[in-house]
């Protein structure tokens, strides 16, 4: 029964975030009386109509997330994005690090109060040149134009700036950096070890490699070439280099092997610290986030001899990130593709279990949760991309494998080249194996005239539709097995 009521009203809290665009609460206060009144029907109806309790409690976390996604999507009077047209001058410090591309870097300075400028808070994204270099922490004055993002192609700019709290942006303006430090010094030193362990990695290994690398270990796109970018995306392989579950996994389990002559809660405490260090390094991206709340959830669950309830922890991640930024379940494409991605792995993958059941053991654990998680990411994928991978199977289940090899030699050959430049170098011999065999598999498939096919979905209910179809179709097909004394699953990050 409890595991019942905690499933449905963490799903209500989901759903009432995803109504806030159809509807959102603008008056917080009749909000809060209405969410006080049904939870003291709820209480008072407890004892006898416990499903009524249930279905009141409910609606009260459905107002919850519907009204936490009102206070997230509402711009203040005073927000930078009021100046929009205006030639202004403001101060402010760069927030997050700055985000390198070819021709450009785009810098997040989050605006402070000063007499000499408009009386203005909030967030905006400059566009500088690439030289000369900025850094995570300058206090900066800027002279420029303020815009409003616009929307292109279909895209929604403004919703994904949204997400990171930005309303306005600035391109190419006088900028003055007036103090060189004024930010956080744990962020400025985990972007410091970042950056050094790129660069490391450039030494040791040859480009378009090293670039797959730092994709693999960091989420860093910007140094992949475009064609090779063009090419992964042609056959599904985007996802290798966005950071994820994958990489959680891998860091987790390392670590508790590295540490292993350490008693259990020493072992645990540190990967947990780890893991969060890591999630600040690399931006706290939406879903490495997730993986990151899950992977805890399963060193917890280690830690205190308890199994974890798969598809509970992985509400239970979502729900937490949204109370963070609601915006995140609308305009964060790598959030979705992370959540139905691990929704596959957990549920769809017993399905492909039976089907590769005359298979060897290590081929159905390698098989069932990658064609699991494919299939639950598809229609959000063409939705999104507007374009559908054909070979997306045969080259996941070809390049998956080395994965990992080609993660463990690459940080290895950063790791020797920190230490003694030339032992990079002959460590990145090795690496550059499994990581060039990657990058052919991908190179090769995409070549092939069938490789993708465009296709438009018209309407976001499409994808709606079809994984009500998938969820319905593992809904019944669950009702028609043997029942078990196993409910749990075992926690996967592996998305």
């Amino acid at each position: 029964m409890k595991r019942g009521l905690t499933i449905l009203l963490l799903v209500s809290f989901i759903l009432g975030v995803a109504s806030g665009p159809v509807f959102s609460w603008q008056n917080s206060l009749v909000a809060i009386w209405l969410i006080g009144g049904l939870v003291l029907l709820a209480a008072l109806y407890r004892r006898r109509y416990l499903w009524f309790a249930w279905g009141l409690l409910s609606i009260a976390v459905l107002v919850i997330g519907n009204l936490r996604f009102g206070l997230s999507n509402s711009i203040k009077a005073d927000d930078v994005s009021s100046l929009g047209g205006q030639t202004v001058e403001l101060t402010g410090v760069v927030s997050t690090d700055p985000q390198p591309g070819a021709t450009t870097t785009k810098l997040t300075v989050s605006l402070l109060t000063d007499a000499n400028q408009p009386a203005v808070t909030g967030r905006i994204l400059v566009t500088v040149p690439t030289r000369p270099d900025y850094e995570y922490g300058n206090l900066v004055q800027i002279s420029g134009q303020v815009s409003r993002p616009i929307n292109r192609d279909g895209f929604d700019y403004a919703g994904y700036l949204a997400r990171f709290g930005i309303h306005a942006t600035m391109d190419y303006p006088v900028i003055e950096v007036t103090e060189p430090f004024v930010g956080s010094l744990l962020l400025r030193d985990l972007y410091i070890v970042k950056h050094r362990l790129i660069k490391a990695g450039q030494s040791a290994l040859p480009e378009p490699a090293a670039g797959l690398l730092s994709g693999l270990l960091f989420g860093v796109k910007s140094d992949l070439p475009a064609s090779l970018s063009d090419n992964f995306n042609r056959v599904g392989l985007t996802h290798i280099i966005a950071l994820s579950g994958f990489n959680i996994t891998i860091i987790a389990t390392s670590l508790l092997w590295l540490l292993r002559f350490l008693p259990l809660r020493w072992r645990f405490g540190l990967a947990m610290a780890v893991i969060l260090l890591f999630v600040l390094m690399t931006g706290a991206s939406p879903s490495v986030t997730r993986a990151a709340i899950m992977g805890i959830l399963v060193l917890l669950a280690g830690l205190t001899g308890r199994l974890a309830d798969s598809g509970i922890a992985l509400l239970l991640a979502a729900v937490a990130m949204l109370l963070g930024n609601p915006l995140v379940l609308y305009y964060d494409v790598g959030f979705q593709l992370s959540f139905v991605a691990t929704l596959g792995i957990i549920y769809l993958s017993p399905v492909f279990e039976d089907i590769f059941k005359k298979t060897p053991h290590w081929l159905r654990g390698y098989l069932s949760p990658t064609l699991a998680a494919l299939v639950f990411s598809t229609p959000l994928l063409v939705y999104q991309f507007e374009r559908l991978s054909l070979i997306a199977p045969l080259s996941n289940l070809l390049a998956l494998p080395v994965i990992a090899l080609a993660m463990g030699l690459g940080f290895a050959a950063i790791a020797g080249s920190l230490i003694y430049p030339p032992i990079g170098l002959v460590i990145g011999l090795l690496a550059v194996w499994p990581l060039n065999y990657i990058i052919g598999v991908a190179n090769v498939l995409a070549s092939l005239p069938v490789a993708s096919i465009a296709v438009k979905v018209s309407s976001a209910w499409w994808v709606v539709i079809a994984y009500a179809i998938l969820g319905v179709s593992l809904a019944f097909r669950q009702s028609r097995a043997p029942k078990t004394d196993l409910e749990l699953h075992p926690l996967t990050t592996a998305s």
